[in-house]
């Protein structure tokens, strides 16, 4: 370091904060020593410190004033910096000089060849003399040539040799012309070849050499196979000149001593792309890493043996590490070649990887650029049941644009994945020599627990498990996820116990089963390794036994909401004797030592159909829902005795000792069934189960009558029988099918008014046990508008969902039907909360959106917002475009056209739990926020309007004119639209030029450079900008503005 120089510059900062922690240090070190000292040395002590402070402190308020004229410090110390490097070139070239002068001196003396004179002198002959000096002064003249035969001859020479050359099989095409022989691999390289003469042991010449990645033919053919930064990687690793000059170099060294010239060459070329391309793929993978995986992965270049090699790793937490033997006296693969080839590139010693190397073996029909290697290898059962696996998810491209990391690093997970779902389940299923059961697709087998199971794979990274005596609507999906490298466990069933099970299950896959590497100098196969061998196979069993009691539990509280008695814990062993068929239920009733009882209740799910109307009545109960008419047939109950038989195999110890019906059926003839009395039990179980389900919402009106306390009035309508007796359901018009009509006034401790007068609440339940409230309102708090083709509006979500509409006299009307959710809230409840959170103000921002939609109606309607719905739960306002007269031709914003509406709902979002009004519009609107937020904050709707008619039509335009047709030289997506205000729109291109939209009133627009413009836009220079109207600001932007930015 130059002592004359000054020091760099300190940041202020940094100062401060030091002197800070020095004086908070001193103030530290006086209070702890302080009442260790004597007090008459207590002041003394203390001013010192604080004159010490001071004294820091005002160092530093001196040097931040004087810091002040540090550019001309800077300034002198670049000159004294420049006068010293003056200085040293001076003393630099006079020593130069110097030397130069001494070497002149030297060149002056006479060298004599003393040996060359003697020759000459005594011996008469001068060896050195070149013969060309035979010619200096009479040149010979060289014979007339004919091109053309002179060509041709070469042509048949050079064909000639081709035939007795060694042809290499990459070569995919291989031109004789003009004397050169043009050969190359599609997609990796070319060559161009000539002889030194005519004569048969004439030595191949190499011409030029050039790959695929700087040719422009091949660059325009092959540049849509990579990706745009692919791309830029590619182009940025390409050969240049000087590499190509030195393959030349090489290529012809080993033309002049190989007996195969082309396939040597060939050879050298193919080693140089390989190289070439993994040098690509190492770049695309640092991307990766630094983007989107930036844990868990890595990719390692290594050079080994003179070739190069990429390894691509992942995984590095779910593997465990390979352990040697233990047994004295025995060795592993691994260890034999560890001694036998203690130089060999070595695996990662964690994680599983997949290697890309060049193509070492001698077959050449290998296809693709390089070769590869799994790390662990996959099982080869499993190659055995997906042959197409490794080839589709590891294709090697041939050509050097088609290379992707992404693609072999998913492809190797890919892989790796169906292995460990693989080696899963063998772990988990009886692995049996004979031919496996196949039902509907799906292969049956057996647990290592003893369970029948059905299995079924839609990919080879998923598996999916149920028992055969569950309804399989609800399986154990075991998959692996490949980002995170760990088994996950998934069941449709919602059930906390069935949660908490395959919680549990994942809790073991995670932390007991690990991929077991078989070394770090052989692929091995892969495998998987259990810390325990049985508590995966039971968790599994587990989870499998209490999807069937969920089902059993499911199919019993389906069947027209019939109370449930829950299988407790100590009951857990029982289940696995129930069970659910597709059309059948079997219930324990006894269980014995030797012997279990079975109560089977069968469902006719396709009853019979006949035209008589009085024996469809009688036959079947008849009610009308969402989907059309269902039917069901009665339930047929039997016996069913099953023995265990411990003397028989585990996997079938029971048979069937007898299955009685009950009742008994009879029948006459073939064709015709007897009357019976039990037909009536299904028509009594649902009319049982509908009284039961309006007995329930009858119970949530009276808790909301008493919650609010308010006077409940009942009214009872008719229900209808059939000519025999049997209960008939037939669901009508909602004023002619209700049971019974409950209606209550408003609760008085919530106020609705001005705007919305709620005068009482009416609630009717229907036999399909849904529920319709309607709120009667004094008079509607502004027009109602419905959409064109319906007058309703719908409204739902999340739980208690209901559908609600706005009638034309005011009242609002919410129909909810019933369904099995648990912890489902009252509708009257949420029906008042809806009023009080989401009709008030809705209502109030009509009554001001109508207002201000009548003053602000204008005779020609150019831009005019008008109110396509409005109800208390939904604003829709429209825009049209320009009329014909005024739109160009490729405007194409007609008057009769609705370019957008804008939509106004009231919802509860995060940062508004009170709710707020939410905006949204189609197409999209690139101020759409700051007119959200105003509307929130303000409350103003003729804001909202007239931002609305200045922005919409224009916005509308911008949009078609970005996304026109342009030439080459424009390129769309790098326009990007930056909102500044309401009113405000900055329009960037590339990040070199910007200008700034303003919508001004009157149909104005204001178009302007902006500040922060790297480069001025030529027609937006002029002070205050461009002053355009509606109907000639998209003719400038697309042919003047757009054009302007891109060329810049």
């Amino acid at each position: 370091m130059n002592p004359l120089l000054p020091p760099g510059p300190a940041d202020l900062k940094e100062l401060t904060s030091r002197c800070i922690d020095r004086s908070y240090d001193s103030l530290y070190n006086l209070t702890t020593s302080l009442p260790n000292t004597a007090s008459e040395e207590r002041r003394g002590v203390a001013l010192k410190q604080l004159q010490d402070t001071h004294a820091v402190f005002k160092k530093l308020l001196v040097l931040t004033r004087w810091s002040v004229q540090s550019p001309l410090a800077d300034k002198c110390a670049e000159l004294l910096q420049e006068a010293q490097t003056f200085q040293d070139q001076a003393n630099e070239t006079n020593d130069r000089l110097y030397f130069l002068h001494r070497d002149l001196d030297r060149a002056k003396e006479r060298q004599y060849d003393l040996t060359t004179a003697i020759d000459v002198l005594y011996g008469g002959t001068y060896t050195r003399l070149p013969r060309v000096i035979n010619y200096a002064m009479h040149p010979r003249e060289f014979p007339p040539v004919d091109e053309e035969t002179s060509i041709a001859e070469l042509d048949a020479v050079l064909r000639f040799r081709l035939i007795e050359e060694t042809i290499p099989d990459k070569f995919t095409h291989i031109d004789v012309h003009e004397g050169f022989v043009t050969a190359g691999a599609s997609g990796e390289f070319e060559m161009v070849f000539t002889v030194d003469g005519t004569k048969p042991d004439s030595l191949w010449l190499v011409a030029s050499v050039q790959t695929v990645l700087t040719d422009p033919v091949a660059q325009a053919t092959f540049k849509h196979l990579a990706s745009t930064s692919s791309l830029r990687i590619i182009q940025s690793n390409a050969p240049t000149d000087v590499h190509y000059m030195q393959l030349k170099i090489l290529i012809q060294k080993r033309l002049n001593q190989s007996a195969t010239p082309l396939l040597d060459a060939c050879n050298i070329m193919s080693d140089f792309c390989c190289s070439l391309a993994l040098r690509i793929l190492h770049a695309q993978g640092q991307l990766l890493v630094d983007t989107r995986w930036p844990h868990g992965v890595s990719f390692l270049h290594q050079d080994h043996n003179d070739a190069a090699t990429l390894d691509i790793v992942y995984w590095t937490d779910a593997t465990a590490p390979y352990v040697a033997a233990s047994t004295p006296g025995t060795f592993s693969l691994e260890e034999m070649r560890n001694r036998m080839h203690p130089d060999a590139l070595r695996y990662p010693a964690a994680g599983c990887c997949v290697r890309l190397q060049p193509n070492t073996t001698n077959d050449k029909t290998a296809a693709g650029l390089f070769s590869l290697q799994l790390f662990p290898a996959p099982p080869s059962m499993l190659l055995q049941r997906y042959p197409a696996l490794v080839p589709e998810a590891l294709a090697v491209p041939t050509n050097l644009y088609g290379l992707s990391a992404d693609h072999f690093l998913l492809g190797a997970m890919d892989v790796h994945a169906a292995s460990a779902l693989f080696c899963l389940e063998q772990h988990l299923l009886v692995q049996t020599n004979t031919d496996q059961d196949y039902d509907d697709g799906a292969e049956l087998r057996w647990l290592t627990t003893g369970e029948r199971v059905r299995v079924t794979r839609s990919s080879p990274r998923n598996m999916r498990l149920a028992r055969v005596d569950s309804s399989g609507r609800a399986p154990l999906e075991v998959s692996w996820d490949m980002r995170t490298g760990r088994f996950g466990a998934f069941c449709l069933a919602q059930a906390s116990s069935i949660a908490a099970a395959v919680a549990h299950l994942e809790t073991l896959l995670h932390t007991t089963v690990k991929v077991q590497l078989p070394g770090v100098t052989v692929a091995g196969e892969f495998a998987l390794v259990f810390a325990s061998n049985d508590d995966v196979a039971a968790a599994v069993a587990a989870v499998l036994r209490l999807v069937v009691a969920f089902e059993l539990e499911a199919f019993a509280s389906g069947c027209a909401n019939l109370p449930v008695v829950r299988v407790r814990d100590r009951h857990a062993a029982a289940v696995d004797a129930a069970g659910v068929a597709s059309d059948a239920v079997f219930v324990e009733l006894v269980r014995g030592k030797d012997a279990t009882v079975y109560l089977v209740v069968e469902l006719d799910t396709i009853p019979e159909v006949t035209l008589d109307k009085a024996r469809k009545r009688r036959r079947r109960c008849r009610r009308r829902d969402s989907d059309g008419l269902f039917s069901l047939g009665p339930p047929a109950f039997s016996i069913l005795h099953v023995v265990d038989e411990p003397h028989r195999p585990s996997a079938s110890s029971s048979s069937v000792r007898c299955l009685e019906r009950l009742p008994t059926p009879g029948y006459v003839g073939t064709k015709k069934r007897k009357r019976r009395d039990v037909p009536s039990l299904s028509a009594l179980l649902l009319d049982m189960a509908a009284v039961g389900r309006q007995r329930a919402q009858w119970h949530l009106l009276d808790a909301f009558a008493t919650k609010y306390n308010v006077l409940l009035t009942t009214t009872s309508t008719w229900s209808t029988t059939t000519d025999d007796g049997s209960v008939e359901l037939a669901s009508s018009t909602p004023s002619t099918s209700s049971l019974w009509t409950v209606s209550c006034p408003f609760p008085d401790r919530l106020h609705t008014a001005p705007h919305v007068d709620v005068h009482r609440l009416e609630a009717r339940v229907f036999p399909d046990s849904s529920v319709e409230v309607t709120v009667h309102v004094g008079s509607s708090p502004f027009a109602y508008i419905s959409p064109q083709g319906s007058s309703s509006g719908g409204r739902g979500g999340g739980r208690g969902s209901f559908v609600a509409t706005a009638l034309p006299t005011g009242d609002l009307v919410y129909r909810r039907r019933w369904t099995n959710q648990k912890f489902q809230l009252p509708l009257m409840d949420v029906v008042v909360a809806n009023v009080m959170l989401h009709v008030k103000p809705m209502a109030e921002l009509g009554h001001r959106l109508e207002r201000t939609l009548l003053s602000s109606l204008n005779a020609d309607g150019v831009g005019q917002i008008y109110a396509e719905r409005a109800d208390p739960f939904k604003f829709t306002l429209a825009c049209r475009g320009l009329p014909r007269c005024q739109s160009s031709s490729q405007s194409l914003l007609i008057c009769d056209d609705v370019i957008m509406r804008v939509h106004v709902e009231h919802k509860v979002m995060h940062q508004y739990p009170r709710g707020a009004f939410v905006l949204t519009t189609a197409p999209s609107h690139a101020l759409l926020p700051f007119l959200q937020d105003a509307l929130n904050t303000h409350k103003s709707t003729a804001q909202l309007v007239e931002v609305l008619e200045r922005t919409a039509v224009p916005l509308v335009m911008l949009s078609r004119a970005l996304t026109a047709a342009y030439p080459a030289a424009v390129v769309p997506s790098n326009f990007v639209l930056v909102p500044r205000s309401q009113t405000h729109l900055r329009l960037t291109y590339a990040d070199r030029c910007a200008v700034d939209v303003v919508f001004l009133a009157d149909q104005k627009i204001n178009v302007r450079s902006a500040p922060s413009s790297l480069v001025p836009v030529p027609s937006c220079a002029m002070p205050g900008g461009l002053l355009l109207d509606h109907a000639s600001f998209y003719d400038t932007v697309r042919r003047s503005l757009v054009p302007e930015m891109a060329a810049l």
